[in-house]
């Protein structure tokens, strides 16, 4: 089931020199050896496509104001968000107002080749 952590909504401690918002403590499936770290540039065109990943979860971190589409649920999403999606949950994303979006993806275990779309399988 998809986790979103709203930015927002998260603890913030005044620290020596900085401030940090503690936006969440993530718990995974399972035991993790690997993880594979991916900047994502989405264009001003808009939308990503849809797929799934058959063995691995995902971690996004929202560098900018955009939508996730899970299972075709929409969900709004704020610069500092924090979404996991778990395996065979299908994704895709899209901005708001002609504006390209940034996101920084966590796959773990970083396994390159997981991606299903419908119709399709592993492919990249």
């Amino acid at each position: 089931m998809v986790r979103i952590y709203k930015a927002k909504d998260s603890e913030r401690v005044s620290r020596a020199g900085y401030v940090a918002n503690y936006v969440a403590d993530l718990k995974f499936m399972r035991s993790l050896e690997s993880c594979g770290v991916i900047l994502v540039e989405i264009s001003d065109i808009g939308k990503s496509s849809p797929h799934a990943h058959e063995h691995l979860e995902e971690v996004f971190i929202i560098l900018s104001k955009m939508m996730i589409y899970i299972n075709d649920t929409p969900y709004e999403l704020d610069e500092g968000d924090v979404v996991i999606v778990q395996p065979g949950e299908e994704h895709s994303f899209e901005t708001k107002n002609n504006q390209s979006g940034k996101i920084i993806a966590l796959k773990f275990p970083n396994i390159k080749d997981d991606k299903v779309v419908k119709g399709k399988q592993n492919t990249s």
